[in-house]
């Protein structure tokens, strides 16, 4: 497997640290922030394969995040991790541009398998 560049974002940092952790465990490098609004600042000094992002945060939610990437960085995969089977339709993540969803609590096995291509 390649390694790949994975810009986390999560509001709650005990949950950013447990991913980012296990993602570097599995080889790729990666970046991690605790807001949206920190975006441009990353994308403008990495170049970032994947963004696994919250769905729900004070901010905006994974919805938004991935608009904005889409609009700038049409090549990057957006993955939404969420506990809100409900409010994540099919619909919606193709509307937004919403590559795939880890429903919480995913198992290791899923997250392998988005950072395959």
């Amino acid at each position: 497997m390649a390694v790949k560049k994975i810009l986390v974002i999560d509001d709650q940092p005990e949950i950013l640290e447990i991913l980012s952790e296990i993602l570097e465990i599995l080889g790729h490098e990666v970046h991690a922030i605790t807001t949206g609004n920190d975006l441009e600042k990353i994308f403008d000094s990495h170049d970032i394969d994947i963004v696994i992002s919250d769905y729900q945060m004070p901010d905006m939610t994974g919805y938004d995040i991935s608009k904005i990437i889409k609009e700038k960085y049409p090549s990057v995969k957006v993955y939404i991790v969420s506990g809100y089977h409900s409010v994540l339709s099919e619909e919606k993540m193709s509307k937004y541009g919403v590559s795939g969803l880890l429903d919480k609590p995913f198992k290791m096995e899923e997250l392998k398998e988005i950072l395959k291509d």
